[in-house]
């Protein structure tokens, strides 16, 4: 049967989004051989992400096929499903899955993600591409690179890190020093030495990090912590975001990822920022334009005092599962001379 317009302006279109937004750097995007999909790619971050997809338009008679094909490729991390919004469509999709969930099956029915577009869709029409473009745009951009690709980095995530009031600029310090250590874990200890700040201070600002799931602890506190997907894509945004803004000239890609953080761009507002940096306060990071100003002024105090380099960050990438054996032994060991260190 042929593709109808419409099914092939989708597929199309689906692709090119995650090609696009790929110019970021924050990801790397690679087409991969569409086989028996509509379209398929990798999307590179910490690791590959291999995508799958499946373009419904007329041939409702597929929608089991369609899911079968995607759900038991046992490559696939993502599988995405660009389909017709009607109640056919929903109804045979909604049967479809219960037999993946209701069965014994491994075919990890979560990996699925499904975009509906508007049944009434024309792809003959120039408005109604622009329209339903736009449309995709924002539902993969959020779901599948937000969501998924980028550890489900959010606008809170942001605002709580720029709430931080205090010794300005010492919590992205940390994040950097801790994303780029060797070590799967850093010690208390061992960052005040490093960045030549209080033990209580740094203990402060990793409690602020591990609320906002930039970092992971091993343990029962925030003795031993070390980076996360988000924690890193986090760092990356923040290093594009200075590098843009020194340049003056914002992409149309940087402009999205922003509006997706809920973050708008003011010159305006960056005297403010730096002069209350020390304080903390809903009016001084609720506010778009302000919480964009705090980071980039914390960014900058970084940059001066520790001096960080966001431009090019040698994350050292640890499997986020322990790998129970000689590594874990030696964490173990650790943690016990840490106790042993504090005990009374």
């Amino acid at each position: 049967m042929a593709e109808s317009a419409e099914h092939q302006f989708l597929s199309q279109c689906t692709t090119e989004v995650l090609e696009r937004l790929s110019r970021t750097n924050l990801y790397a995007y690679v087409e991969a051989e569409r086989r028996k999909f509509d379209f398929a790619c990798e999307l590179r971050r910490d690791w590959s992400r291999p995508l799958v997809g499946q373009t419904l338009w007329n041939h409702t008679a597929g929608v089991d096929k369609d899911v079968r094909t995607m759900l038991l490729d046992a490559q696939a991390d993502i599988c995405a499903y660009v389909a017709r919004d009607t109640i056919k469509t929903r109804r045979l999709l909604s049967e479809a899955l219960h037999d993946f969930t209701s069965g014994s099956n491994l075919a990890r029915p979560h990996r699925l993600r499904v975009f509906w577009i508007p049944e009434d869709f024309d792809a003959d029409d120039e408005s109604q591409r622009d329209l339903v473009a736009g449309l995709l745009t924002e539902q993969v951009s959020r779901d599948i690179l937000m969501n998924v690709v980028f550890g489900n980095l959010t606008a809170d995530d942001v605002r709580f890190f720029v709430r931080t009031s205090g010794l300005a600029g010492l919590h992205l310090a940390l994040l950097v020093v801790i994303s780029t250590a060797a070590e799967e874990f850093s010690r208390i200890r061992d960052l005040s030495e490093r960045l030549g700040v209080s033990q209580g201070a740094v203990r402060e600002r990793l409690i602020r990090l591990l609320g906002c799931g930039f970092l992971r602890q091993f343990g029962g506190g925030a003795t031993l912590a070390g980076a996360t997907l988000k924690g890193r894509v986090f760092l990356d945004f923040c290093g594009l975001l200075r590098r843009e803004i020194c340049a003056g000239e914002m992409s149309a890609e940087l402009l999205h990822m922003m509006r997706l953080l809920d973050m708008r761009y003011a010159p305006s507002a960056l005297t403010h920022a730096k002069e209350s940096l020390h304080l903390a306060g809903p009016l001084l990071t609720e506010v778009p334009e302000m919480a964009t100003g705090r980071l980039l002024s914390t960014i900058e105090v970084a940059e001066e005092r520790w001096g960080i380099d966001l431009q090019e960050i040698p994350h050292v990438i640890h499997k986020d599962d322990m790998n129970w054996g000689t590594a874990g032994d030696a964490l173990i060991q650790r943690l016990r001379e840490e106790s042993r260190r504090y005990s009374p």
